[in-house]
Order: structure tokens, then C-alpha cells, then sequence
């Protein structure tokens, strides 16, 4: 079995496309605009889009992060009691009114919680006209666009899921691996030996993160590059019986299945090197617009040692993200490898 995963390896891409921030925060569908929004300790909430009408009220619609829906009507002139209720009547066109209970939830605006059932669901997508029956009088919209906004925001709901899944399951490495006695490095250990390989390799311009602010708990230290580049190193020991070659396959195999678009994998030519054995490859995902390309070195250091380092563009670097790691395969830079 390979050791990498027998050691927890977390496959890099599932975190790497949760990092690309936010994976769908703030979009657009026709005349309505979209965000996802977060409780107060950045746990994701749910998802809203909202438009502005004539009347001055704010039509907005919402869905929770377990999928529940609703309606939201707001107006800054309105001086509401918060956590009053008052029945309301949806009528979409002339289809058989839905009955439901409005809920204050601040001095200027309502919700109107919906049932997640198609006729409710199908009504809202495809109707023209919205009007909202309350005690206080009627208000009207027109539906324009709802069909591919709210496909957009459903959307929206499931890529926060899965980024946050992502995140989850790396958050969850550091705990697994605690005992772990193949870890070579501590944390502070790491950031001085990548400080050392830095210095070797002749490279200046680059920023550390903080050990308390690695965007990638299951590597041991992170670090981002002037060009936008970001890396990362983890580092194993008593690795004497690892086959580089099966552990690239291990790499790229669990990459393809964290990939939802298009993937693409492979593995680089890698120079001999008489103290060291290297192994380079490349995985790439597009999805959605979005593209990830990680380049990945593995270095069995004579010790029996495993070095693993990740060069990551997550769609906006400069540099050249393929050869990032050149300056580390130089004979003088991998004998720093011991």
C-alpha cells in the first residue's frame, strides 16, 4: 500500500480549489445579484440573491446551507416589530395562491419561509408576475430572469458545500496525524528548513504564512511568491521503502477525483541526482471558469527521508508555475536534502 496514503495524505486539489476565493461569493443572473453569506465565525450560511424594484422594496430569495427556502422583502422606509408574524398569500400569476407566514426579522424586512416542492419551486422559476398579500396591502413584482437565477443561487449553495467539505476534511488531517511518528518536521522546524532550501535556491521575494494561518494544515508550512504562486512543503521520515513512482500515481489518482471539470495529469522528467531520487508531476482541474494547476516534487532523500513540495497557481499567478520548483533541483540545493 502506499505510504503516503497510509500516512493521511490529503489530496491537495480538494483544498486548492476551496481556496480560490470565494468559489462563488458574489455573482450575477440577468438583473439579480448574488452572494453567499457567513455566520459571524466564517462558517458558511446560505446563499441570497436579491433585486431592486420602482416600489423601493428589495425582493430577494434565499436559500439555507441544508436547502431550506425563502422569500425576503425589505424597505429602508418600513419601521417594523421584530419577531412579529402576520399570514401572507403568494400568488404567481393566476396559479392557486400559496399560503404562508411572514416573519419579521428586522425593522425593515420579512421572511417568508417556502416549502422546497416542485409546484412551489416551479411556479417561482417560471412565472411572470409575484404579488404578496399581507394585512398592511399588496406588493407586485415582475419575475424576470428567476429561472436561471435560481438555478444560479441553488448552485451557489452547492459549492459552498463542497468547498467547505474540502476544507473540512484537510482541517481534519493535523488531528488524525498527531501521533504520528513518520512526521519529520514541527511546524517551526518546517519554516526553518524551507527558509534554508529558500536561501539555497537564491530565492528572496516570497512571503512565510504564519503556522496559525496555514491555508494547508496537512502540509507542514506554506509560502507565497511575488508572481502569485503559492507553495507548500511536508516532509515524512523513515520512508526507506517508498516507491516514488507508485506515490505519484497515489497523487494524481486522488487529484482526478476531487476534480469536477476537466482533468489533466502527468508525470515531469526528473534529473538523477546522486544523493536523492525525484519524482515530478503535474495535476490540472478546470471547472466552471475556474482552473487549478499544481505542480508537485517528491524528494527520498538518502536518509530515507520523503520531501513533498506543491507549487499551486490558482488562476490568477504570473510566474511560471510548471518550473517553479527548477531552483530546487540543482545538485547544491537537493544536497540540502538530507
Amino acid at each position: 500500500m502506499p505510504l503516503l496514503r497510509v500516512l493521511g495524505f490529503v489530496s491537495l486539489l480538494a483544498v486548492a480549489i476551496a481556496l480560490i476565493a470565494p468559489p462563488a461569493n458574489a455573482f450575477t443572473s440577468g438583473g439579480w445579484e448574488g452572494q453567499a453569506n457567513n455566520d459571524e465565525d466564517g462558517t458558511f450560511r446560505d446563499c441570497t440573491m436579491t433585486a431592486d424594484y420602482a416600489n423601493g422594496i428589495t425582493l430577494a430569495f434565499i436559500i439555507s446551507r441544508d436547502f431550506g427556502w425563502g422569500l425576503v422583502l425589505a424597505n429602508d422606509k418600513w419601521g417594523l416589530k421584530v419577531g412579529s408574524e402576520e399570514a401572507v398569500k403568494l400568488i404567481v400569476d393566476s396559479l392557486t395562491p400559496i399560503t404562508g407566514t411572514a416573519k419579521v426579522v428586522d425593522v425593515h424586512g420579512i421572511l417568508i419561509p417556502l416549502d422546497n416542492v416542485d409546484p412551489v419551486v416551479e411556479a417561482m422559476r417560471h412565472g411572470r408576475t409575484l404579488s404578496v398579500i399581507t394585512p398592511a396591502g399588496e406588493v407586485s413584482f415582475k419575475l424576470s430572469g428567476t429561472r436561471d437565477a435560481i438555478a444560479a443561487l441553488a448552485n451557489c449553495v452547492s459549492e459552498h458545500l463542497e468547498a467547505e467539505k474540502a476544507g473540512g476534511i484537510e482541517a481534519k488531517a493535523p488531528d488524525e496525524n498527531k501521533d504520528n511518528s513518520n512526521k519529520l518536521f514541527t511546524p517551526s522546524e518546517a519554516a526553518d528548513f524551507a527558509s534554508h532550501l529558500l536561501a539555497a535556491a537564491g530565492i528572496t521575494d516570497y512571503q512565510m504564512a504564519e503556522p496559525d494561518a496555514n491555508p494547508m494544515p496537512s502540509f507542514d508550512v506554506v509560502w507565497t511568491y511575488a508572481n502569485g504562486i503559492v507553495a507548500a512543503l511536508v516532509g515524512y521520515k523513515n520512508m526507506t521503502t517508498a516507491d516514488l513512482d507508485e506515490e505519484a500515481n497515489v497523487v494524481m489518482a486522488d487529484d482526478a477525483k476531487n476534480c469536477k471539470g476537466d482533468f489533466a495529469s502527468g508525470k515531469k522528467i526528473s534529473e538523477p541526482e546522486d544523493s536523492v531520487s525525484v519524482k515530478r508531476l503535474f495535476t490540472a482541474c478546470r471547472s466552471t471558469g475556474r482552473s487549478v494547476e499544481i505542480h508537485y516534487t517528491l524528494v527520498k532523500t538518502e536518509s530515507g527521508h520523503l520531501i513533498q513540495i506543491a507549487h499551486l497557481n490558482l488562476g490568477e499567478a504570473t510566474g511560471d508555475v510548471a518550473n517553479a520548483d527548477s531552483p530546487f533541483l540543482h545538485g547544491a540545493v537537493l544536497r540540502s536534502f538530507k
